[in-house]
């Protein structure tokens, strides 16, 4: 990761100053680096007080169709484990379920189901960035001085420094209840260079169960 490589850079820099900052700083970048899933938005019908979610449908919408199974197995699994009995779209139709209203009744009546979670990609963004070889800090981050401070930016600003890309992935999960046809639940996630990965899409759902479990859905 970009980040990672300028950061030790910066600590190297301010190491002879403080430890205790510099301690302070790198644990708090390691969190935030770690950190690349967060929940942007999430809502749910208040109206329908206390609630089941019953038996589940996953659905992943996705071109790429093992990492549809690879998300819709992590779902179901995680649903699984915390009590909620729910089943992979893949496993009722191979390929992906057609994009209509007769084929997604169809799916619903063989695996009867009382709600359907769908999750798909709202949007993927690519940002190109200048990263510098040499980050200032202050004046106590060079040799103490005109002579010392000098030599010490120069060098910063003609030193290479590197273009780097970051990829923002947005996806949209909503809960969906048979019944009644509404929504109950919408959640808007988004990713820092992800990587689609099991452990990316555990992360991910992590975050999706833990606030259904707050609003009392789970």
């Amino acid at each position: 990761m970009p980040e990672t490589l300028f950061f030790f850079k910066l600590v190297y820099k301010i190491m002879k100053l403080n430890k205790t900052f510099s301690l302070v700083l790198f644990l708090g970048f390691l969190l935030s680096s770690c950190s690349s899933n967060k929940l942007l938005s999430s809502w749910n019908d208040t109206s329908l007080g206390q609630y089941s979610l019953g038996k589940v449908l996953v659905i992943g919408v996705a071109q790429n169709e093992t990492k549809r199974r690879i998300y819709e197995d992590t779902f179901v699994s995680s649903l699984t484990h915390a009590g909620t009995n729910a089943v992979a779209s893949y496993t009722v139709t191979k390929q992906s379920i057609e994009p209509s209203e007769k084929s997604l009744r169809e799916v619903v009546k063989k695996t009867g189901v009382q709600t359907v979670l769908i999750t798909h990609l709202v949007s993927k963004n690519e940002k190109d960035y200048y990263q510098p070889s040499n980050v200032i800090l202050g004046t106590n981050s060079y040799t103490p001085g005109l002579y010392g401070y000098y030599p010490f930016i120069y060098n910063s600003v003609y030193a290479s420094g590197s273009y780097n890309s970051t990829t923002k992935v947005l996806l949209e999960t909503s809960l969906h209840d048979v019944k009644t046809e509404k929504l109950v639940w919408n959640a808007r996630s988004e990713s820092i260079d992800p990587v689609m990965t099991k452990k990316y899409y555990q992360k991910l759902i992590d975050l999706f169960l833990n606030d259904l479990a707050k609003k009392n859905l789970l």
